[in-house]
């Protein structure tokens, strides 16, 4: 059930890694750049969420394109 990275096809790990690049970049700024209050934070809660919003669409591409290019089992 579970398949290893390695074994994914090209377009799969290329996608599954620019979900997680952009989970990562989310997070760290969500973490550690965010003021408290002030002038930069609505925008910087913006691009927070537009990383989120990206890593968990690309992600979700990544799963659908690996179970379509899945051999058929006969």
């Amino acid at each position: 059930m579970c398949e290893r990275f390695r074994n994914l096809n090209l377009k799969s790990r290329r996608m599954m890694v620019t979900g997680n690049i952009a989970l990562a970049l989310a997070l760290v700024l969500w973490n550690f750049a965010r003021p408290a209050r002030g002038p930069g934070h609505a925008w910087l809660d913006g691009l927070c969420g537009l990383l989120f919003g990206i890593s968990i669409g690309v992600n979700l591409m990544a799963v659908r394109a690996r179970r379509r290019c899945r051999e058929s089992q006969a």
